[in-house]
């Protein structure tokens, strides 16, 4: 009986392998098949696409360099041909061939410019100045005269250069851009052309041909060849090339196949809206199909090596198992089995195990997520730092790095009170996350987290050790990232992205900058992209300079002028936003403002706490705001209120004759140095306490700050006269000292007296 159970467990279980294996075989390589040519087509697709904005950044840098280079001063003179003189002419050419050469040092791809001047019919380069009859290169003028556009991207051609006394031919691709920039063709007063070596748009192409075999070429929307890296087939129809399909079918992005007589061709296509140009990939399909070849040989051979190994065990198990395991079982559970080919118990043993075995994997399924929930905190909180000792954990939890040059990203939520439910704002956070991490995977490498509702965070991760390119392409990300969002989710976004950093160790710092940039959104808004580059720098002194200018807003108040207080507060959050000020710095300086102002109204005996609602906490309020105008609006409601109360309780108040008499002594001797409250009470016959409460009472404020008042508008009047000196000024107003005068008269109108003098009007 246990010979025929072995006997029977080798045939049945030699033929089920067989079965299976084969099977298992074949069906992996037709389910392959299909997503491999796929992936291919994509991938090809994909690599045109990685082409082509390569090559339209680079177009576009040039495009904005000539933008701001054309914007010169120097450059409208020439162009406009406003010379009144020679040495004028001189000096602006020198000037203008200083810029020329700045201009080429700062982008290497501009291979020569000129400005065409079309009032004197004149051409100014780096090194030259030439009538346009002379010049060696006039053949972009008839497409400047036809064209309709403020700039075109001409198709390559060829220009000849005269360098040492040489000649050079060089295939050109030139961008013409009118002057004024803005302008109706007949009001143009000229242009700058910029040339490109073709050559580096075709080494472009050229590395991305390295990765396959096939050619990249540029054609234009006559099918014209414009850049390719073979020079032999430039200006050359793109029926030239074998295997290319005709230009009817190259409409907008994807791919075609033909058929020649040397075998079939697929052409992948991508058509860009920026100039027209599109991007042409021709590719053998013998040589795009070896990948299948090789998966169909590879899992044949794995096949066979399965198959070897599973008769190699049948044999193995059917010879020496069956005494080995009985023995094994008895050892565990202490009993026998009731004969030798009685495998129930076995079957019922097994059935535990597995029943065990799939418990834990589903249990490790289900940690799996909160296990790598804490691992990418703790990669943003600077606890892990090593990547070789965390590269095991980054393979069990499925996080995928290069080992090196991480760029993180926070993506927040904009107005998440605005969303309907705190669940809908867990959902949106979730989708967020998941579109971040699918819009990653096609640049780079990388992971997402939810950092809390509402906060994403993403880690990326380049192979390129080219930080400036890596925090581009970041940038790009974001800008995916965010319109995506705005298109599917009908939401906005502020995302924040730090500075690019070359270890694990780097990814804190860069987490902690991405969090300051978005703070950004306070001043920038929301629905935008904000990097670390953008809010660096000091901005201590220009926002203390700003903070200044509060002062005169409280004076404003003090005085109850509401119109004057509208046009300050404008100034002050204009000078603000232009300061660049952290949010932090801002929201604090509102939060001084509102209490310096409470301050000088509650000097003038108003109750403040009789409008001022209990259950509002002003913090809190300045807080919540989504963006400067809020809180400016807030700020500007608010000090109304306070102007509304003190003119209130004014017209409750009646006049003092004394007081009055007072204010006009105080104008008549306001130039007197020994002038004090205790002279007044002498000369008027009251003690000093009385003649100060009736006097701040009166005038909403103390004996000194008007007395510096009266001072401080007095000087004012004079300093319009220039040839009067400040200490005679400060004489002039009652102060012997001419710096206690600039102290004062500084902290009273935010300037120096120097300073009022030359903008009385600031």
């Amino acid at each position: 009986m246990k010979g025929t159970l072995s006997a029977r467990f080798k045939v049945i279980y030699g033929l089920v392998f067989l079965m299976i294996i084969s099977t298992t075989a074949w069906l992996s390589y037709l389910s392959s098949k299909g997503s491999l040519e796929e992936q291919l087509k994509n991938s090809n697709i994909a690599l045109l696409n990685l082409v082509q904005q390569k090559i339209e950044m680079i177009l576009r840098e040039i495009d904005t360099n000539t933008i701001n280079f054309i914007q010169e001063p120097e450059v409208a003179f020439f162009l406009n041909g406003r010379y009144t003189n020679d040495d004028l002419r001189f000096n602006h050419f020198n000037v203008l061939n200083t810029k020329f050469k700045v201009l080429m040092n700062a982008n290497s791809n501009i291979s020569s410019f000129y400005l065409y001047s079309l009032q004197n019919k004149s051409l100014l380069t780096d090194s030259t100045f030439s009538d346009e009859v002379d010049f060696y290169d006039m053949n972009w003028l008839t497409a400047f005269n036809k064209m309709q556009r403020y700039h075109q991207w001409l198709d390559a051609r060829k220009i000849t250069t005269v360098s040492s006394g040489l000649q050079l031919d060089k295939n050109v691709i030139t961008l013409v851009r009118q002057f004024p920039l803005i302008s109706n063709p007949q009001f143009r007063k000229g242009a700058i052309i910029v040339n490109i070596d073709e050559r580096t748009i075709a080494n472009l192409m050229e590395d991305v041909d390295n990765q396959r075999l096939g050619q990249t070429m540029v054609i234009n929307d006559q099918g014209m060849i414009i850049s390719s890296k073979n020079k032999s087939q430039l200006y050359k129809p793109l029926s030239s090339i074998e295997g290319a399909p005709d230009l009817d079918k190259l409409q907008g992005s994807g791919y075609t196949m033909m058929e020649t007589h040397n075998g079939s061709f697929t052409t992948f296509f991508v058509t860009s809206s920026y100039n027209g140009w599109k991007y042409i990939s021709v590719v053998p399909n013998l040589v795009m199909n070896r990948p299948l070849e090789f998966v169909r040989n590879v899992l044949l051979f794995i096949a066979s090596g399965m198959f070897l190994v599973a008769l190699a065990l049948v044999y193995a198990v059917s010879s020496y198992t069956f005494r080995p395991l009985e023995r094994f079982f008895r050892s565990f559970t202490e009993r026998k089995l009731d004969r030798p080919d009685d495998l129930t118990y076995l079957e019922k043993f097994f059935k535990q195990m597995m029943s065990d075995n799939e418990s834990l994997q589903k249990q490790m399924h289900e940690s799996l997520p909160a296990l790598k929930w804490r691992l990418i905190m703790s990669l943003l909180m600077a606890d892990k730092t090593s990547y070789n000792r965390m590269k095991n954990y980054f393979d069990i939890l499925g996080i995928d790095f290069f080992e090196a040059r991480f760029v993180v990203l926070v993506i927040e939520l904009d107005r998440k009170q605005h969303v309907a439910s705190p669940r809908d704002v867990y959902l949106f956070t979730y989708a967020i996350s998941n579109v971040a991490d699918e819009l990653v995977a096609g640049v780079c490498k990388g992971v997402s987290v939810e950092v809390s509702d509402g906060i994403v965070a993403v880690i990326m991760s380049f192979e390129e050790d080219d930080p400036k390119h890596n925090q581009i392409q970041a940038l790009q990300i974001a800008d995916l990232v965010r319109n995506y969002v705005a298109a599917h989710f009908k939401q906005t976004v502020t995302i924040g992205v730090g500075g690019s950093y070359l270890d694990l160790e780097g990814i804190h710092e860069s987490y902690r900058e991405a969090q300051n940039a978005v703070k950004y959104k306070l001043i920038m808004g929301d629905n935008t992209v904000i990097s670390i580059d953008d809010i660096a720098g000091n901005h201590n002194d220009k926002f203390y300079r700003v903070w200044a200018m509060s002062d005169t807003v409280v004076g404003l108040i003090r005085d109850t002028d509401k119109v004057k207080l509208e046009s300050q507060l404008e100034k002050l959050f204009v000078e603000t936003i232009k300061s660049n000020a952290p949010p932090e710095m801002i929201k604090q300086m509102c939060i001084q403002l509102i209490m310096k102002s409470i301050k000088a109204i509650s000097d003038k005996g108003l109750d403040i706490k009789q409008f001022l609602d209990p259950k509002e906490n002003i913090y809190h309020r300045i807080d919540s705001c989504a963006n400067v105008d809020e809180i400016r609006s807030y700020i500007s409601l608010f000090l109304h209120e306070l102007i509304v109360r003190t003119e209130e309780k004014r017209e409750n108040r009646s006049p003092s004759d004394t007081v009055h008499q007072i204010i006009a002594y105080l104008e008549q001797n306001y130039m007197d140095s020994n002038l004090s409250l205790n002279l007044i009470a002498s000369d008027f016959k009251l003690s000093v306490p009385y003649l100060s409460k009736m006097f701040k009472e009166t005038m909403e404020m103390n004996f000194m700050d008007y007395l510096i008042q009266v001072r401080m508008e007095k000087s004012k009047q004079l300093l319009k006269d220039p040839k009067l000196k400040i200490q005679v000024v400060a004489e002039q107003v009652g102060y012997n000292n001419a710096q206690s005068f600039i102290r004062i008269f500084k902290k009273y109108t935010g300037q120096t007296p120097g300073e009022y003098r030359e903008h009385p009007s600031a």
